[in-house]
């Protein structure tokens, strides 16, 4: 039932490209790097039997450019990742711990992300997709958000909306996604919430046992 809705959700982690220059705004960046992806996609299908960690190369080199994913996996971590509780640490060792730890659940989420959305990318069939800016002015965050309408099976287009900000060395860089009004960074954060419980409160168990969301869970909160 929800087999195009996560298809939405791979095309939509995955269409931020790196074919930008500076310059370029977070709508140009979306527009024209989506058609990259495709291109990738489509080439995959001749090779991918033989050589599947070349497909997930390829989807590594794109995400890694243009997915900002320390600030996503700390956003993530919550408290845990924030700079408030970095601060109130108060000794070297506790700070040294921090950085440990964020570098660490970092590469854990990254890497889980990375193959997750590269098994879910291959589905995509040629479908239409269109980008649209959700409005021209920069929030207070300094964040910006981008529409992607993704045309399927049914009638009515999926839509995801994408957070994106604009780095100290000006480039947008993705900050979170929401498909079909379902936010993703808050299910990987009430994930990581839920592990600091079954682990009680052991921050480097619930890192050593960090999985990306299986499809099941994120057809669970779909459904609510």
């Amino acid at each position: 039932m929800y087999k195009r809705f996560f298809l939405a959700a791979f095309m939509a982690i995955g269409m931020l490209a790196p074919a930008y220059a500076a310059e370029k705004g977070p709508y140009e960046v979306v527009a024209d790097t989506t058609q990259e992806l495709v291109k990738v996609i489509e080439e995959a299908r001749s090779y991918i039997d033989k050589d599947p960690k070349r497909f997930t190369s390829e989807v590594r080199r794109i995400m890694d450019d243009v997915v900002d994913f320390q600030s996503f996996a700390r956003g993530i971590m919550g408290k845990y990742g924030s700079r408030r509780y970095y601060e109130s640490l108060k000794t070297d060792a506790e700070r040294a711990q921090f950085r440990d730890r964020v570098m660490r659940f970092t590469n854990s989420f990254k890497d889980g992300l990375i193959n997750t959305y590269a098994q879910g990318l291959l589905g995509f069939n040629g479908n239409r997709i269109e980008v649209s800016p959700l409005a021209d002015d920069v929030d207070l965050s300094g964040s910006v958000g981008v529409r992607q309408d993704i045309y399927g099976e049914r009638a009515k287009p999926y839509q995801v909306m994408y957070t994106v900000r604009q780095g100290s060395d000006g480039k947008w860089k993705l900050r979170n996604v929401v498909i079909e009004g379902l936010n993703l960074g808050r299910i990987y954060q009430n994930q990581f919430d839920a592990a600091v419980k079954q682990y009680n409160g052991d921050i480097d168990k619930v890192i050593a046992n960090w999985t990306v969301a299986p499809q099941s869970v994120m057809e669970e909160q779909a459904a609510k």
